[in-house]
């Protein structure tokens, strides 16, 4: 069974057991209210009918007949009227006239002065007054009777309106009640198939309950969720495609120099050769294993700063840029690279060791990417919130979609060159790693066949 099915079920029958109720009451109330207002009624025409009879019975001297022939002449005129007198003398309440023998005899020793008695007799309701009137020491009781043919009449109707009322109102309650318990549960089914298709890798599907209730602001929260699930998994996809595709370019990488290697040390092994060969053939499988080398340093570089915390502290930025234009004269003056440098600042805060070597990670990769009487600039300079080092070279420059590349692990602008020379691919990478350790930001702006601009901001 659905939800809105039992909540129709447990919410149905009380409310309309409640509203039948209701209604059953109110016209209670109303008939009992008709039967009060009648029973006044009855009294005040009673004592009206005793006073005009007992003033004639004081005229004069009457027998019994002449007492009856009254009581006769008032029941003939208020007969049209539904209305029955009846009259009795005596402690014994003997009869000396009454017009309907039956309906007094049964209540005759019920008899009370001036109560009123509400019977049903003969399917018509009945109301009954009774007084007592002393004429001449002698008692009699007089008797009303009133019969409620309208009225009987008129809440028969009632109850046939009221059946008919009821039975038409239920069924309308009960058929809006089932339209709205589906709208109401609408939202819910929603957030079950939306809830359902996440659930079936379709992480990207939404909820679209407007409003404000809580149902509303569930939606909104289970939006929010799947729009955090969704970006947590493509992260952890982008991750892992990034992991398997270091893995793939790693071995690929790895796989040139030692294949180099391998061959020459079988040829070695089978070919005579001149000692002049062999020492051709030792430099190649020496220039390889530093490739090899290099690469399983930079791999290890990248592994300690991703998982070690960094000690920063205020650096000497006189030291610092003293040590590293040092460094620049011994590597540039195999190329005879200008190295100039602008300093605007005096401020540096961050880890030395890391800080020089993504320093010089980014001096190396422009080193190999300008040519021989080429120049690489560096300004320092300070912001409100950073330290920066804009690097320039007149390298050979990168095209607009190799600069989206660039921070890839193994990735080589120009492959030839970076082998050529010892790259292996993995400086961007640990320079980037470098900088988001540091909580800083670097940015690439390059044109081909111009050259290369590298702005790395560090914190103060």
């Amino acid at each position: 069974m659905k939800l809105w099915q039992k909540l129709y079920v447990v919410l149905i029958i009380p409310i309309l057991l409640i509203l039948n109720i209701a209604i059953y009451l109110l016209f209670g109330i109303t008939y009992k209210e008709n039967i009060a207002a009648e029973k006044k009624q009855a009294v005040g025409d009673f004592g009206m009918i005793i006073d005009q009879i007992y003033g004639e019975m004081q005229q004069s001297q009457l027998n019994d007949k002449d007492v009856k022939n009254i009581i006769q002449k008032y029941t003939n005129y208020y007969k049209q009227q539904k209305i029955e007198l009846g009259l009795w003398q005596g402690e014994k309440k003997k009869k000396i006239y009454y017009s309907d023998k039956a309906h007094f005899n049964t209540k005759k020793n019920s008899i009370k002065n001036n109560k009123v008695i509400k019977c049903y007799i003969d399917g018509h309701t009945r109301l009954m007054v009774f007084k007592m009137q002393k004429y001449k020491k002698k008692t009699f009781y007089f008797g009303y009777e009133k019969t409620l043919y309208n009225l009987d009449s008129m809440w028969k109707n009632i109850r046939i309106y009221y059946a008919i009322g009821s039975l038409v109102i239920s069924i309308i309650m009960a058929l809006f009640m089932i339209v709205v318990l589906q709208k109401c549960i609408k939202p819910v089914e929603n957030l079950n198939e939306t809830v359902k298709k996440m659930a079936g890798g379709e992480l990207e599907t939404r909820t679209d309950i407007k409003g404000s209730d809580e149902l509303a602001v569930l939606g909104k929260n289970i939006n929010i969720m799947a729009e955090t699930i969704e970006n947590n998994m493509k992260q952890i996809m982008d991750e892992a495609e990034r992991k398997q595709w270091f893995i793939d370019n790693l071995a690929h990488e790895m796989k040139t120099p030692v294949t180099g290697i391998c061959g020459f040390v079988e040829y070695m092994e089978r070919a005579k050769i001149s000692d002049e060969e062999k020492m051709e053939c030792l430099g190649f499988i020496g220039h390889e294993a530093k490739r090899l080398q290099n690469m399983s340093y930079e791999l290890l570089d990248l592994a300690v700063i991703r998982h070690s915390d960094i000690k920063k502290q205020n650096i000497s930025m006189n030291k610092f840029t003293d040590e590293l234009k040092k460094w620049q004269e011994k590597r540039f003056a195999e190329k005879n690279i200008k190295a100039e440098w602008e300093i605007k600042a005096d401020r540096l805060f961050g880890d030395e060791l890391l800080l020089e070597m993504l320093i010089r990670n980014i001096f190396e990769n422009a080193f190999r990417a300008t040519d021989e009487g080429g120049k690489i600039s560096t300004y320092v300079y300070e912001n409100e919130k950073n330290t920066v080092f804009e690097i320039t070279d007149t390298g050979c420059g990168m095209e607009p979609e190799e600069l989206e590349k660039i921070k890839e692990p193994f990735y080589r602008v120009d492959k030839s060159r970076s082998r050529k020379q010892g790259g292996t691919g993995l400086g961007v990478s640990l320079c980037q790693k470098i900088v988001e350790k540091h909580e800083g930001s670097m940015e690439y702006r390059s044109k081909k066949g111009v050259g290369t601009t590298v702005t790395v901001k560090i914190p103060l």
